[in-house]
């Protein structure tokens, strides 16, 4: 039975990059990519699982029967009877988007700044706490500086927006090497690709995309040791990454397994079951409260006294640091067998972020730009990164865009949502 459901789950990974992979545009969808990372993140680390004793019986079974259910689900969801949401149809002036895509690199960078002078045992590899997640919190605005400068310079080209897009561009690399984070490298990628997709059509060859799921799946082995370096160095020591020996690495994993992620999964699957008590969704406010309640002004106790008390963990699991439990994890977890609708509901919304961002409207793609990565670590790590994201941009980026926002008879230069390639049109004079 357990060989059975992998090559289910395999034969259902495969489909979905196939998919994907006949028709341009789709490459930049949420199935496709689903697919992408299951392959590379979740099936490498199966054969060293599969026939494991040690796991506790039946448990393997259950929890890749239910990963096929979240992952068919996030292919289900995507309808492509899904309409645009109404509410993106704003027109933009670019002066004023430019000043907004300045300010925030001008704050994001001075956070990223700050986070980058902290050690190196304090930021990789580990769960951060206190000044750290305070800088990361205010970091994100270097992300939306400069992916509204990107969606600027996609419409046309401008060099305020250039100049943005380089400053950024030095924050951003110094924190993608220093950590070495996937999720943020593989952001950067999507904010260019996407950004010149919707305003030019632009699409990376499949054939790249193929090689790069490839590769990404042979490095992927390999971080934990490319962070080991950092975090003791609290920088790149590029003399000994150059030792990595990526080949050797992936097939330990193969044969030893690639990670403790699926593991996690299983034990934390397995033992919900057993113990039949289930969070009905209250992990979600927790998590809100924990990112967005801070315990520096308004202290432990009443950040604590906000959340709502979850299931204990079972006294014989101890992940490791650093390791994610999956977002089967959390869903079973919530919903038992029924936590596979989290996956049909976000891929539903992102569905409707892609027609609305295909109907021309700049808000939905930027919002669309920004969460179709962390919607895709729905599988790889929690439900909630994408969840988490969303309260970020209504706090800080909706007043931002009301600014850069074009009543109806101003003049100015304003994105014209009459069709996809989105051209520039003069509007009435004030």
């Amino acid at each position: 039975m357990n060989m059975l459901l992998t090559v289910i789950l395999l034969l259902l990974v495969l489909s979905m990059l196939i998919w994907g992979i006949i028709s341009k545009s789709r490459i930049y969808q949420f199935p496709f990519l689903v697919g992408a990372i299951t392959f590379s993140f979740i099936l490498p680390q199966l054969p060293a699982l599969v026939n494991d004793r040690f796991l506790p019986e039946d448990a393997y079974a259950k929890t890749i029967f239910f990963t096929i259910l979240c992952v068919a689900m996030c292919w289900l969801g995507w309808s492509p009877k899904a309409k645009p949401l109404s509410f993106f149809k704003h027109d933009f002036d670019e002066k004023r988007l430019l000043i907004v895509a300045l300010l925030f690199s001008l704050c994001g960078a001075f956070f990223y700044y700050k986070l980058s002078r902290l050690p190196g045992e304090m930021i990789v590899g580990v769960q951060m706490s206190g000044a750290s997640v305070m800088y990361l919190f205010f970091g994100r605005f270097l992300t939306y500086g400069l992916a509204i400068a990107v969606i600027c310079l996609a419409n046309r080209l401008s060099w305020m927006a250039l100049v943005v897009i380089c400053f950024d561009l030095v924050f951003y690399m110094d924190r993608l090497v220093v950590t070495g984070k996937r999720g943020e490298a593989l952001e950067l990628l999507i904010i260019f690709a996407l950004a010149f997709y919707f305003y030019r059509g632009w699409v990376i060859p499949r054939f790249l995309i193929l090689a790069g799921i490839v590769l990404g799946t042979l490095l992927m082995t390999s971080m934990s040791d490319y962070r080991q370096i950092t975090r003791a160095n609290s920088g790149p020591v590029w003399q000994d990454i150059m030792q990595i020996d990526v080949s050797a690495n992936f097939a330990n994993a193969m044969r030893d397994g690639g990670g403790h992620e699926m593991q996690n999964a299983i034990y934390r699957i397995y033992n919900t079951e057993h113990m039949m008590e289930f969070d009905y969704g209250k992990f979600h406010w927790n998590r809100l409260v924990f990112n967005y309640v801070p315990a520096q002004l308004l202290g432990d106790r009443l950040k604590s006294s906000l959340m709502f008390s979850m299931p204990a963990l079972a006294r014989d699991y101890q992940p490791f640091t650093g390791t994610t439990e999956t977002g089967m994890a959390d869903a079973f977890q919530s919903f038992w067998y029924f936590g596979a609708l989290k996956f049909l509901l976000l891929s539903y919304l992102m569905c409707r972020l892609w027609k609305s961002a295909n109907s021309g409207a700049m808000a939905a793609r930027f919002v669309y730009i920004l969460s179709i990565i962390p919607a895709m670590h729905a599988i790889s790590h929690q439900t909630d990164w994408v969840v988490m994201i969303w309260p970020h941009m209504l706090i800080f980026v909706v007043p931002a865009f009301i600014y850069a926002r074009i009543p109806a008879a101003r003049i100015g230069l304003v994105f014209d949502r009459t069709n996809s390639d989105t051209q520039y049109m003069a509007s009435a004079s004030n």
